[in-house]
């Protein structure tokens, strides 16, 4: 990584510690987006605001290495744009779809069905990165679609509620914008970041001008409430997780963000009083055992170095 808004603090911590920290703000992320739904401020404002607050943000160390390291017609290392535009489409939809499933769901129903990201992960990574599809990453993706057969049960057949899939192509689309990120590992961290925020701005305004939120009020509350959302919360669970994934193995990074799923999942029976069914508990085992066996699948000691 080039250029760091933390300096060489950031750079001594453990990555394993980071990842717990940014798994576990992602799993608390319902709470702040909910409350801020009470405000009246649609999941879609929402989101285009947040997104917007990160890349004002970050956008400072974007533009210092854009300037200092970039020259057109580089032959040597040019900015691969071809391969930004679908980064920051990807991440729009993910952002936006995972605010829209945590607003209108069930918190655990909608974070297990968006943690399906590991069974999309082994399907893209194996049509666009090559990678091998052996034994044991075929049985987690069943066991993902399997456990995400369970969850939604009876509902298939009614077709699925709005949250059920926005949370389903929330995990799809993410997927597919961490397969880019890592295809695009010799590009700075943080012009991938803003590229992604970006990329929920416009998203974001697009699906706004395309379906309205009906009911919705932009309040000043709701506007602060967004902005400080995505600064602060939302900008350090991305942070956290970018990270430490850069810096270790896969294969404990992929288990480590499990926690995510536990966290949303045990703080929203205690705090969001919800009762998940007996189906929605078996299905989230056996998503939860898919997480598990692909990051089985990857390296877990190697070492890694960040660029």
């Amino acid at each position: 990584m080039t250029t760091s808004p933390s300096g060489g603090l950031l750079n001594r911590l453990p990555p394993t510690l980071v990842l717990m920290i940014g798994s576990t703000l992602w799993g608390l992320t319902w709470i702040w987006l909910k409350a801020i739904d009470q405000l009246g401020m649609g999941p879609i404002t929402l989101s285009i605001i947040a997104y917007g607050m990160q890349f004002l943000m970050v956008l400072p160390w974007a533009l210092h290495w854009l300037i200092k390291t970039w020259r057109p017609n580089r032959a040597n290392h040019p900015l691969p744009w071809h391969w930004l535009v679908p980064l920051a489409f990807l991440s729009g939809v993910a952002g936006i779809g995972f605010t829209i499933s945590m607003v209108y769901g069930d918190v655990v129903r909608s974070m297990l069905l968006f943690f399906l990201i590991p069974a999309w992960g082994v399907l893209f990574g194996h049509w666009f990165l090559r990678e091998a599809l052996a034994g044991i990453r075929i049985t987690a993706v069943v066991l993902a679609l399997a456990g995400a057969a369970l969850i939604l049960g009876p509902d298939v057949q009614w077709g699925f509620s709005f949250a059920d899939l926005a949370a389903l192509i929330a995990g799809i689309a993410l997927a597919g914008s961490n397969v880019l990120f890592r295809y695009l590992q010799d590009e700075p961290m943080l012009v991938k970041l803003s590229v992604m925020q970006v990329g929920g701005v416009i998203f974001g305004l697009i699906f706004l001008l395309i379906l309205p939120e009906p009911g919705a009020r932009i309040t000043l509350a709701g506007i602060v409430q967004s902005a400080l959302y995505g600064g602060t919360l939302l900008l350090g669970a991305m942070l956290a997780t970018q990270y430490a994934v850069e810096r270790m193995p896969a294969g404990r990074a992929a288990i480590l963000m499990t926690l995510e799923l536990l966290v949303a999942s045990a703080s929203a029976i205690l705090i969001g009083h919800e009762h998940p069914a007996v189906n929605v508990w078996i299905g989230g085992s056996l998503i939860l055992g898919a997480a598990l066996l692909e990051a089985r699948s990857q390296p877990m000691w190697s070492t890694q170095v960040a660029t």
